[in-house]
């Protein structure tokens, strides 16, 4: 029998692995949460061989890692807006399960079109901005074109067209 090593939580075994020709024995435990605190002796080891198993040792105090952000988007990447409507735009950070989805919010062109901490968009004057959303973690970032224009602007793209 190779000698094996047993993590344990408590009485129960929550993952083992064998020792390599290197002397060493990579053991993963599932379902720990990101980014926590595990105080010593939350988890035990022991090393069972043919000669039986060990008495279980305290696995030292550790801190599990947080997960990345990987990108974000908006639910628009455009959005058409008359001066004085307003209008809030949601950024979703991946993956969901990402430590921390902090966003911050601005705009290219507060003149044109600002935008709050909440994503809320407010069109100022006519013309375009980029409102941009930047991840707190690893500076991921999504942008929205807005065009603003004028109340009843026959250039802007939902206008309604009436004859008289």
């Amino acid at each position: 029998m190779a000698d094996v090593l047993k993590v344990y939580k408590n009485d129960e075994v929550v993952s083992q692995a064998e020792r390599g020709e290197d002397g060493k024995a990579t053991a993963t435990i599932d379902g720990l949460d990101a980014n926590t605190d595990y105080a010593a002796g939350t988890y035990q080891v022991s090393r069972k061989d043919d000669s039986g198993e060990s008495d279980k040792v305290d696995v030292p105090e550790f801190k599990t890692k947080p997960i990345a952000v990987t990108g974000i988007s908006f639910d628009k990447e455009t959005l058409t807006m008359d001066i004085g409507d307003s209008e809030t735009i949601k950024a979703t950070v991946a993956p969901s399960t990402a430590t921390d989805k902090g966003v911050s919010y601005g705009s290219s062109n507060r003149d044109i079109a600002t935008v709050d901490s909440s994503g809320k968009v407010t069109a100022v004057a006519p013309g375009t901005a980029n409102i941009e959303a930047t991840t707190n973690d690893g500076n991921k970032k999504a942008t929205c074109k807005v065009t603003v224009a004028e109340p009843g602007d026959p250039n802007e793209e939902d206008a309604d067209v009436s004859a008289e």
